[in-house]
Parts: structure tokens; C-alpha cells; sequence
């Protein structure tokens, strides 16, 4: 009899657990609420290291959701001379000059930042469909929290899925379909409403870069039109006369993520 009331214990319990997870429609529409409703600007150093070598570069970026986002980025120190860049990402597309050259193309598949600035349910439930991610979802950890995980469960780098965080459903973790993984941490508010990992840590391969937010601002006066491809008009540059496994592993990084 007492074995039979703790093991009854047990399954209660259990199914207390399980009926504590909220849907994943819940989650969705809680995380799109995490995300600044206004126009942001990110001031963020990237910083590769690779064995004795280190290079950083400094990222701004103009943010009015995942549609529509800006950056230019600007090499430091011996990078200073070798790294110019300005993209536009509009939707499904990313254009920047070479030269005078206007080139557009469609957006890489692993770049991750549109997915930091969702704002709503439906596009959330959007990406997670194009990612290939099943609609299912359990409790597990990120950032050292428990979360909710989004997608299939494996033991290993298998499936793609996306992490929340179980208490503020602020997104704390990302696996890409190529299996890149970017983890987000030091989270702090912005704006009214919103919220920004100021720590990034993207992993792929061999390679591990580390970004750390410096400044993050909201930008009331600045309109759409600073999104426009008509509007830019600066050209990219990345160019290194020495090539290297550390310079190998920066031109991955903008290729695939940026």
C-alpha cells in the first residue's frame, strides 16, 4: 500500500508538471511582447579570438523590428584599414554597394539578428515554420535558466530550435537549421517595453564569437525612411592583404551571419 500511494504521488506530481506548461501559442505571444515597440539604436563590439590572435569590430545598428534593420560595422585596431561594412536588410533581402555597384541579395540563412526583434505571434509562428522547427515544446534550460524549448529534443547539435526563457519569455537561446547556436545572456530593458541580450555568443564549426552590447538607445525622432535602399549610399569593404585562419573565420562570420 505504501509503495502504491508514493508512486501515485509520483505520477501526480508529474502531471502536475506537464499541466504547468503553458501552449506554445501562449509563449509566442508573450515573447513578442518582450521586444521594444520603438526604433533602437546598438552600439556593439564583436570580438573574434582564435589560439594568440584577437580582432574586434564594432557593430551599430538601427533596429525597427525584423524587417527592417541597419548596420555598419568598422574594424578596430589592425582591423581598422581592412573592415568597412553598411548593409540594409529589408524583409527578405540585404543590399550594400561594392564601389558604386548597388548589390541585392537575398538575406543569408543564418542570420540570426531579425529573429531578436520579432514583435508579433504570427511572425514568430513564421520563422518557425521556414526554420523547419516542429510546433512542439517542453521545459528545459538556457542561459543557465529554466526555459522552454522550442522543436524536436536531442542529446546532440541535431535539430534546429529556439529557447524562452520560462518566467519573462525573453528568447535566451537559438539554434539555427545549420546547427549554429547563438546563446544570449546579460539581459536588460530597453525602452518601455522591451528587453536586449547584451551578451551574444555564436558558435559554428570551430569558431567562437563573442559580442558585447555597449550602447543601446531609442531613437523617437528617426522615421522608416532611414531604412530606405535608396538611401544608402556608402560601400562595403573587406579586404585583408594577409590571410589568415583568424581573418578565414571574420569572413565567415559576415558571409553566414551578417
Amino acid at each position: 500500500m505504501k509503495t502504491f500511494m508514493i508512486f501515485a504521488l509520483f505520477l501526480t506530481k508529474v502531471g502536475l508538471a506537464h499541466a504547468s506548461i503553458p501552449s506554445l501559442d501562449f509563449i509566442l505571444q508573450k515573447a513578442a511582447t518582450t521586444n521594444a515597440r520603438q526604433i533602437i539604436a546598438i552600439e556593439q563590439e564583436v570580438t573574434f579570438k582564435l589560439d594568440n590572435e584577437e580582432s574586434v569590430i564594432t557593430e551599430n545598428w538601427l533596429v525597427e523590428g525584423d524587417k527592417n534593420l541597419k548596420l555598419t560595422a568598422n574594424g578596430k585596431g589592425l582591423l581598422k584599414t581592412n573592415v568597412h561594412l553598411n548593409y540594409l536588410y529589408n524583409g527578405n533581402t540585404k543590399t550594400f554597394y561594392i564601389g558604386k555597384n548597388k548589390q541585392t541579395l537575398p538575406i543569408a540563412t543564418d542570420f540570426y539578428p531579425r529573429i531578436l526583434f520579432i514583435k508579433s505571434f504570427n511572425t514568430y509562428k513564421n520563422y518557425i515554420s521556414e526554420m523547419g522547427i516542429p510546433y512542439q515544446h517542453r521545459l528545459s534550460r538556457a542561459d543557465g535558466r529554466i526555459a522552454y524549448a522550442v522543436g524536436k529534443e536531442s542529446d546532440h547539435l541535431t535539430y534546429p530550435q529556439l529557447w524562452f526563457d520560462q518566467d519573462e519569455f525573453i528568447l535566451r537561446k537559438i539554434r539555427l537549421p545549420s546547427l549554429s547556436e547563438i546563446e544570449l545572456s546579460d539581459v536588460s530593458p530597453v525602452g518601455k517595453d522591451g528587453f536586449i541580450a547584451k551578451t551574444q555568443t555564436v558558435s559554428w564549426g570551430p569558431y567562437k564569437v563573442t559580442i558585447k552590447v555597449k550602447n543601446v538607445a531609442v531613437k523617437n525622432n528617426t522615421s522608416l525612411s532611414a531604412f530606405y535602399p535608396q538611401n544608402l549610399d556608402q560601400p562595403s569593404e573587406m579586404t585583408f592583404a594577409n590571410k589568415t585562419a583568424l581573418t578565414e573565420m571574420i569572413e565567415q562570420f559576415y558571409q553566414r551571419f551578417r
